[in-house]
């Protein structure tokens, strides 16, 4: 059964943060063999708070009450997964993420890139949120969300390509 759905959040919300916290979970879980993030903006955001440390099972090195996106696209690495990033490097929200990351996962630039989005085996992200700390959390954003095998793979072939023009 394939699932679709449109995310609106809207400045204050969590929906937005908590469907990437439970795809980023599910991911760290049963993680993909590649996963695909493509956002001009980035930020190490802070995203699932583990004060009691309910999610040490599922990110083991994490030691801190916070688990940043670092952290996450860190242990998927370590899980095998290749993780392959197009973001502007120039950026200064960005460049804290990339010197966390650096020699884990890979990066690339293209140039007049606005695509915004994130694809795995198991799920398809995009619309007009950068993957920001504002993105997630303050700017009225709407994204679309689906499982379907089809756009699934469309979009792998699709982020892949990006990934070789980069």
């Amino acid at each position: 059964m394939s699932n679709n759905r449109i995310i609106r959040s809207f400045g204050g919300s969590h929906v937005l943060k908590d469907y990437l916290v439970s795809l980023f979970i599910a991911e760290s879980m049963n993680p993909s063999k590649e996963l695909y993030l493509i956002s001009p903006f980035l930020s190490n955001s802070p995203l699932i708070e583990n004060r009691h440390n309910q999610y040490t099972d599922v990110f083991p090195m994490i030691k801190s009450k916070s688990i940043y996106l670092s952290d996450i696209l860190s242990t998927l690495a370590w899980k095998g997964m290749s993780v392959r990033i197009i973001c502007d490097h120039e950026r200064e929200e960005t460049k804290p993420l990339i010197d966390s990351l650096y020699n884990q996962v890979e990066f690339r630039k293209l140039e007049s890139n606005h695509d915004k989005g994130l694809v795995t085996s198991n799920v398809f992200v995009h619309g007009s949120m950068n993957f920001t700390y504002s993105g997630i959390f303050l700017n009225k954003e709407s994204v679309r969300t689906t499982t379907d095998p089809s756009d699934v793979n469309g979009a792998l072939i699709a982020f892949r390509q990006r990934w070789e023009e980069a």
